[in-house]
């Protein structure tokens, strides 16, 4: 008598919350590949809570044209949009000049108008000229992610009530902000860098570029970590740090920046609890005797 061995497939008896965090782990594009495994699959990627759409996931490397892998990537977009049924938890897109500013922006709009929490966007040489408006009163945001490489024109009725994370520009009128971090900002024509927050905990600077001019003014009373990556600036005011416990200074050191002076940098957080400075720092710091 032939032993007969059954299988049975547990993991589509799963409920679909937990085989749509299982899909959470795949891009967008392989999450929605899943749909041709069985009927029980094929309307799964319609309720996922993160979405990740990557132009460079659709560009081949074989001769077809980019433009029909731009054609290909809006279409699967919008497709996934439209369809989609539920709330999104995080919503990351990353394009560049093939993809005109009209579909950026109304795939923005969707992600805001489905509840988004967490906002990642990648977005270079685009006609992208600003944001929409809507973007910048969405009550739902918990973090945003800005790599844009055009100038962000913010409008005046800036209103996130539920920011507690921002990764780049645009500090007042986030009321609960705890973590911002500024990178590859350009300070060119910058003279003055002033930020505070009353609540902010973590500042992090890292790479900015022509800031050797630029005059860095920072006021936050319960900031508790700071890190520095960057050129000595023009100046420092430090205010209110009363409550700062780490420090991580790595000054970026070229010929010309050894005649610069960060002693006012050091004097505002002589009461750091944890201090990690790296040999370019502590080469200025000798010359300027700032650790006297």
């Amino acid at each position: 008598m032939n032993n007969v061995v059954r299988y049975v497939d547990r993991v589509s008896d799963l409920p679909d919350s937990i085989l749509c965090h299982i899909l959470s782990f795949l891009s967008t594009k392989d999450a929605v590949v899943t749909s041709i495994l069985s009927t029980r699959w094929r309307y799964l990627f319609t309720l996922l809570s993160n979405l990740d759409f990557d132009l460079g996931e659709f560009t081949s490397s074989d001769r077809r044209p980019k433009s029909s892998s731009s054609k290909i990537f809006l279409s699967f977009v919008g497709k996934m949009l439209f369809f989609h049924k539920t709330n999104v938890d995080k919503f990351r897109l990353k394009c560049g000049i093939r993809v005109d500013c009209c579909h950026v922006y109304g795939w923005i709009l969707a992600a805001v108008w489905r509840g988004v929490k967490h906002l990642d966007l990648n977005i270079s040489y685009t006609n992208v000229k600003t944001l929409p408006d809507a973007l910048f009163a969405c009550r739902t945001l918990v973090a945003l992610k800005l790599d844009i490489h055009f100038v962000l024109d913010v409008p005046k009725g800036v209103h996130f009530p539920s920011l507690k994370t921002l990764f780049k520009i645009l500090f007042s009128s986030c009321t609960n902000l705890e973590v911002v971090i500024i990178e590859k900002c350009n300070m060119e024509n910058i003279n003055n860098f002033n930020i505070s927050h009353h609540l902010l905990q973590s500042l992090s600077i890292l790479h900015s570029n022509d800031s050797s001019n630029c005059w860095l003014i920072i006021d936050f009373p319960n900031l508790a970590y700071f890190k520095y990556i960057d050129h000595v600036v023009g100046g420092y005011s430090l205010e209110n740090l009363q409550s700062i416990v780490s420090v991580d200074i790595h000054f970026i050191i070229e010929d010309d920046d050894l005649q610069a002076d960060a002693t006012a940098l050091f004097r505002e957080i002589s009461n750091v609890r944890s201090l990690l400075l790296s040999s370019t720092s502590l080469k200025v710091c000798f010359l300027h005797n700032c650790l006297v």
